[in-house]
This record gives C-alpha cells, sequence and structure tokens, in this order.
C-alpha cells in the first residue's frame, strides 16, 4: 500500500535523473504544487557553484522529492526485515510511512534564497524552523490536514523537527532523514555529484540502503536505533568519503566560497535580513536576489564580481588540515597582511567541516568478532583516518594578488615559522 492512499488511486509519477521515477498521491502532489513548495524550484541547491560548475543549476525542489523517495526506500527495507520485531498493524505501517514521506518531502521548504549561501542574513533563525513555520500555516497546514485517513496532521509532522517529541518506540524514523546515515545525504551526494559532472559524490548506495537494519539501542534505551550489516561497511565508508571529498573539491572550492563572500556582502548592504514575516520572507527567492543583483550592477562592487563573473582570487591558501601551530600561524599573518595593506579590500575565508560524526554519534554495525554490535567508529580504519576540514584562505583582487601572496609566502615560509 502507498503511502496511505488505496492501491486503485491513481499515482503521479514523476522522472527525476537521480531516482528515475518518483511516485506520489494526490494528498502530496497537492503540496508540491502549493506555492510555499514550488518556490524551492527558484532556489539552487548550490547557490552560485553554477558560475563554477555549469551544470549545477538545480533546484531544492527536486532535491526534496529525492529525500523523500530514498527516505521512502529506506523505510520499506527496515520494514520487510523487522515489521515482525515492531509489532505494527497496518494502519501504524501506513502512518508512519505517510507521516516520515512528508516530513522528508518539506523539511528544506523554509530554505533562504541560494540555499546555504544566504542564510547568515536569517539572524537567530535557522531554515529548519522558517520550514516548521511553513508546515505549521496555511495553505500547507491544510493540505497535511487532508491526510486524514492516516491520521496525520500539520502538528504531527512539525513534532519531527524536534527530537524530545518523538514517542520513543518511533523515533528512529527521525534517523531516516537527519542522522549519520540519512535520506539527505545520500541524494544531495548523488545530486550535487551528477549537476556538478563530477565523481567524488558517487557511492554504492544500493548496497548500503540494503544494508540497514534495526537494532536495540546498547545504551539500554529500549529504543530501536538503524544499524549496519557488516557487509555494508565499505559502502558505508564510500558515503563518508563521498562526503569528504564533494566538501573539499565542490563545496570549499575556491571561486565558490570567493562568490558566497560577495553574494552576502551585498546582501547585507541592500537587504539587511530576510523579513521575519512569514508571508514576506516567502516572497524572496533567486530570481528575486538576481533582479537586485542587476538593479545596483553599476554601483556595487560586489554586484558587478558576480554578474560579471571576476570574483576575489586567491592570493594564499593553507592544507585542508592544519594544527594549532599553523592556525595561530595564520591568525598572524591575516593581521599583518592587513596592516601591510591598509585600504586593499580582501577577505580571509575559514572553510571548516567534520567529515563524519561517528565518534560522537552512536551509530552500530554488526561486527565479525562480537555477537555485539559495535560502533561504527571503532571498526573503520578508514573512518577513524579522515580528519577535519580546515582551511584557512586570503582572497583579494587581482591587481593586488601578486604582491599579497608574495608577501603570505614569505611569512608563512620564513618570519611566521621562526617566531614560533
Amino acid at each position: 500500500m502507498f503511502g496511505g492512499s488505496s492501491l486503485s488511486e491513481t499515482l503521479t509519477v514523476i522522472r527525476d535523473p537521480v531516482h528515475g521515477f518518483i511516485k506520489l498521491n494526490k494528498n502530496e502532489m497537492a503540496i508540491v504544487g502549493s506555492r510555499p513548495f514550488q518556490r524551492l524550484r527558484y532556489i539552487r541547491q548550490l547557490a552560485l557553484t553554477y558560475l563554477v560548475y555549469p551544470g549545477a543549476e538545480h533546484s531544492r525542489f527536486a532535491h526534496s522529492l529525492g529525500v523523500m523517495n530514498f527516505a521512502t526506500r529506506i523505510y520499506d527495507t527496515l520494514l520487510e526485515k523487522h515489521r515482525d520485531l515492531l509489532g505494527w498493524d497496518q494502519d501504524r505501517v501506513e502512518r508512519n510511512r505517510q507521516l516520515l514521506r512528508l516530513v522528508a518531502l518539506l523539511h528544506d521548504v523554509g530554505h533562504a534564497p541560494f540555499s546555504h549561501a544566504s542564510e547568515e542574513l536569517l539572524g537567530r533563525r535557522d531554515h529548519e524552523s522558517i520550514s516548521s513555520r511553513v508546515m505549521n500555516t496555511k495553505p500547507v497546514s491544510d493540505l497535511i490536514d487532508r491526510f486524514e485517513k492516516v491520521r496525520i496532521t500539520a502538528k504531527d509532522v512539525v513534532s519531527y523537527f524536534s527530537a524530545e517529541s518523538i514517542d520513543p518506540d518511533i523515533a528512529f524514523l527521525r534517523e531516516i532523514y537527519s542522522g549519520e546515515i540519512d535520506a539527505d545525504k545520500l541524494d544531495y551526494l548523488l545530486r550535487d555529484s551528477l549537476y556538478t559532472g563530477v565523481h567524488y559524490g558517487r557511492f554504492d548506495f544500493e548496497r548500503l540502503i540494503n544494508s540497514l537494519l534495526l537494532i536495540q539501542d546498547p545504551k539500554g534505551t529500549g529504543n530501536y536505533i538503524v544499524a549496519v550489516e557488516f557487509g555494508g561497511m565499505h559502502a558505508l565508508e564510500g558515503l563518508v568519503l563521498a562526503r569528504y571529498f564533494m566538501f573539499t573539491q565542490v563545496y570549499f572550492h575556491k571561486i565558490r566560497r570567493a562568490f558566497d563572500h560577495h553574494l552576502v556582502e551585498f546582501l547585507k548592504r541592500h537587504v539587511g535580513t530576510y523579513p521575519r514575516a512569514l508571508s514576506e520572507y516567502l516572497e524572496w527567492d533567486d530570481n528575486r536576489v538576481l533582479s537586485l543583483l542587476q538593479k545596483h550592477r553599476k554601483k556595487d562592487e560586489n554586484a558587478r564580481r558576480i554578474l560579471d563573473r571576476k570574483p576575489f582570487k586567491e592570493s594564499f591558501t593553507t592544507h585542508e588540515h592544519i594544527n594549532d601551530e599553523q592556525r595561530t600561524r595564520f591568525q598572524w599573518m591575516w593581521k599583518e597582511v592587513q596592516n601591510e595593506f591598509k585600504g586593499v579590500s580582501m577577505f580571509c575565508d575559514t572553510a571548516e567541516k567534520t567529515p563524519h560524526r561517528f565518534e560522537k554519534v552512536g551509530t552500530y554495525i554488526l561486527s565479525k568478532t562480537t555477537e555485539k554490535p559495535s560502533l561504527v567508529w571503532e571498526e573503520s580504519g578508514i573512518i577513524q583516518s579522515l580528519k577535519n576540514i580546515e582551511q584557512y584562505r586570503i582572497f583579494v583582487g587581482e591587481t593586488h594578488r601578486k604582491r599579497v601572496h608574495a608577501f603570505c609566502q614569505d611569512f608563512w615560509l620564513n618570519r611566521g615559522k621562526k617566531a614560533q
């Protein structure tokens, strides 16, 4: 049975380059057709990355559909293996499946223009909290309430964005769309890899999904949690490596980072912060920002640099992983550069990311050496070996690039080291 709808109900089929065919029932399509969700067509998944990788024009709209599809596949895999263990009747199976699909479908509906690139303009808010507001507000709330046959309300969907409010016996559902092995990562890595034309984000997602299972939490909570069969270890490692390389090679690409800087600086000057009123906020998308860039092109340097594709250039960069001494040396060097080149426009970029959280999050794998589940962190030497990404760069206009580079090279290799 499909998401709380009868087998005889006509389903809408959407063709997707990552998933093939994605099926939606009538009420899901009503949500997809709503203005708040259609707005996601005009919010690019990777912000201005299309100015670096021309194919990266894909949107949050397609990503949201993909997350729903992956979440459903994971759910169906787990239920096929563990329905007797969970003891759910058919009504509960259908309700939880539909609830998970709605959560996955709507998780990004509150994203700001150009996705994460302009989140700074949200102030103390984040896109998750705005997504919750959208779900709790008409027309989306009314459309969610149509799922009365499976007893789902807008409040039920919003509750999944707060781990404390979820019933303990279905808490594992939250892991499916927001965990270390979740539908969101699966879709954005494969989708971003496809549209940028790189191979870094590819991994054996079929093997990984089929390797997932439920176990009782070894911490003694009595809850079921998502774990991995031992045979899925390499597929899991592939996911982690894919994410690592996508950050180093795509998400932290030097030109993309420069464009992000120019975009944020432009928006700070001409927008300040995005509106707090939800109706006004939802009027903002990439097209509105691009129109604003065109409007101020003649008088605003950041607008020109984006539209003419002439961003600041990388003048100096550290390695992708630095130690405490190198971090201190860079901070000192950055101060010296600013003193040496007073009046020259430049900026310092900090690219930081943890490639995984397995050391802190108790994700388990069925070990070959013991009868009890083992932590992924303890079993995988590859995952243990990955260092946190921490890279510092200095960007400046083309006119001063060589001079700043020479100064930094001399400082980094000579003066900075001698002073340590």
